[in-house]
């Protein structure tokens, strides 16, 4: 049948199809498959057409430390698990003592593993197609004499002037160096771009929320000398196209100063704040958003609300932006309806008890034309 439709129709049928209805189609004949793997047009379509498919990624760090018993993605309307397999086969799994799920973006994962004194491996996977990309020797060493703990911060988004996958690494301690990773060349770049000043350390507690092409972080300020300095925050970004610093905004009045998570909210950001987020039992835990992105003006508090602990850590919001969901210790993870304040259980139907990672996540196409896979 094939040999009898045109090209452009089988790419318009091909676009409207999800992922995996498209990964079978590459084995009808390689004229499909080359026409899939090709074309740019095709996966992007593919991938704007899944973004309203909604599922959640988890990650869980299982109690062997084994580095790849990670990556179920469920569907959040149905949620049973269809992926439950490591990322690599038996023969090349990575025992590590430690990890590091920097982030997801356009339904690829980014896991990282830098330690001072074991080196650094770092890993881009697209779990609905079963391909990865081991990322190079980075050209930016860890400080040496440095102790066994993570000393470096990374950070993954996309390039969408040059349609270009992109991990950001900076070291912070020691002078201050950063460093990107291209899909494109498959290469590390040194930057010469200035790191703001009490850049945020330590790559397992830093967190940053990737929106509108750019990577957020709650930055903490010194001003004035040593022992009588004044602690400022704000908000400074990325940007994954022009790959250069800068401060966004500062923070609402009632938050300068203080201890905020950040994550994704919507298509703009949203912060977590309380009296002491990761503590024991009861606390007050105070959420704002930016209702317009970059708009100092728009910051909105939506509530206050009690929750009971142990260790609560906000992992974001839902896409929808209906929701906020914590994690406790011990396993629960717990919803909170924006609207009517109700706290919820996020029932997940599988065998692991923790969960160290939850994201917002929608299939894609890609890393199709790239060789590893599993």
């Amino acid at each position: 049948m094939s040999d009898h439709l045109p090209e452009g129709i089988i790419s318009e049928i091909l676009k409207r199809l999800p992922v995996k209805s498209v990964i079978r189609c590459c084995l009808v004949c390689r004229s499909w498959k080359s026409l899939i793997e090709s074309s740019t047009h095709l996966s992007r379509k593919v991938q704007s057409n899944n973004q309203n498919d909604p599922h959640f990624l988890l990650v869980n760090p299982p109690l062997n430390w084994c580095f790849w018993d990670v990556g179920d993605y469920i569907n959040i309307e149905n949620p049973c698990l269809y992926l439950t397999e490591s990322i690599f086969p038996k023969g090349e799994r990575l025992v590590v003592k430690n990890f590091n799920v920097v982030g997801t973006c356009n339904g690829l994962v980014c896991f990282a593993f830098d330690f001072a004194y074991y080196g650094c491996i770092a890993v881009i996977w697209n779990p609905c197609i079963r391909k990865y990309v081991t990322l190079p020797k980075r050209r930016v060493s860890n400080p040496k004499g440095g102790s066994d703990f993570n000393i470096a911060s990374y950070a993954f988004g996309y390039d969408s002037r040059t349609k270009d996958y992109k991990v950001l690494r900076t070291v912070s301690d020691f002078g201050g160096e950063t460093e990107i990773w291209s899909l494109a060349t498959g290469n590390w770049k040194i930057l010469r771009a200035p790191m703001p000043k009490d850049f945020p350390r330590h790559g397992d507690n830093v967190r940053y929320a990737y929106v509108n092409g750019a990577v957020h972080w709650v930055h903490h300020r010194r001003r004035g000398r040593r022992h009588k300095a004044i602690v400022d925050t704000a908000i400074v970004l990325f940007d994954m196209a022009s790959e250069l610093f800068r401060e966004m905004m500062m923070m609402p009045e009632d938050l300068r100063g203080k201890h905020c998570h950040i994550s994704r909210y919507m298509e703009s950001i949203g912060l977590f704040t309380g009296t002491d987020l990761e503590s024991f039992g009861t606390i007050d835990v105070d959420m704002w958003v930016m209702r317009d992105y970059g708009a100092v003006e728009s910051w909105t508090k939506l509530f206050t609300i009690r929750l009971e602990g142990p260790q609560l850590q906000p992992f974001g919001f839902k896409k929808n932006g209906n929701e906020a969901v914590f994690k406790m210790s011990g396993g629960r993870v717990l919803t909170v309806d924006l609207k009517t304040k109700k706290v919820g259980e996020f029932a997940i139907n599988n065998e692991y008890e923790y969960y160290g990672f939850l994201d917002c996540f929608a299939e894609s196409l890609a890393l199709l034309g790239h060789v590893k896979s599993f």
